[in-house]
């Protein structure tokens, strides 16, 4: 298993950052350890792993449809389906035609991939680690997305919209891609995101390679 210690010391130290990265995974199952959450949305139990918790979740404790959902904990409901929860009830869109084209273009995890989800500090995760999310500065994100780059070229893609844990969990998780996103209002509610702040995030497989590119680019600033 990788030193996710040494690694999240030099991601703090490479993006300046002063909130501690957080590691997501699905679970097939529960351990026997596990500390299950109070009911929780999904990006609350980020916040609660960036100040130093490491909570669990079925689909019990998921207060969010949306983070169940889109983690593959629970299935899709009418409404999510036929556009009234994200237009009708939410009001994020005029019309359930909008919402519905939303939800198309929302990553999902297929239902039953996991049985639960983990959400710990980075630095001490005992589990392999399938997404690393970290909230930071624009500046800190231009560095991460010239690291992610520096092997291949190329430009990194970023996406927003209405489900944050879509976006910026399942959507590195299906596609093996990093990404970045300015948050949704929820999200930027329940994890008390500054207007300065933003999140990345990445597969927990490009971590090392990450980490190493940040190292290698810090010896050679740019002028």
């Amino acid at each position: 298993m990788n030193d996710y210690a040494a690694l999240t010391g030099a991601l703090m130290r490479r993006l300046g950052l002063t909130h501690a990265p957080v590691a997501i995974s699905l679970l097939p199952e529960l351990p026997a350890s596990a500390r299950m959450t109070e009911p929780l949305s999904f990006c609350a139990m980020w916040t609660a792993a960036m100040g130093g918790e490491v909570v669990y979740a079925t689909a019990k404790e998921e207060a969010c449809g949306g983070g169940a959902y889109f983690m593959g904990l629970t299935e899709i409901t009418p409404e999510m389906r036929n556009g009234v929860l994200l237009s009708h009830t939410l009001h994020l869109h005029r019309t359930p035609m909008a919402a519905v084209r939303t939800m198309q273009a929302s990553p999902a995890i297929p239902y039953g991939t996991g049985a639960a989800v983990v959400c710990a500090p980075l630095e001490k995760a005992g589990f392999d680690v399938d997404v690393v999310l970290i909230v930071c500065t624009p500046a800190a994100a231009m560095k991460f997305a010239d690291a992610v780059s520096f092997d291949t070229g190329g430009y990194l893609a970023g996406k927003t919209g209405p489900a944050t844990c879509s976006v910026a969990v399942a959507g590195p998780y299906l596609s093996g891609q990093p990404t970045f996103c300015v948050a949704d209002s929820g999200a930027r509610e329940y994890m008390k995101l500054e207007d300065g702040e933003m999140i990345i995030s990445f597969p927990g497989d490009r971590l090392v390679a990450i980490v190493r590119n940040l190292e290698e680019m810090a010896q050679h600033p740019v002028p």
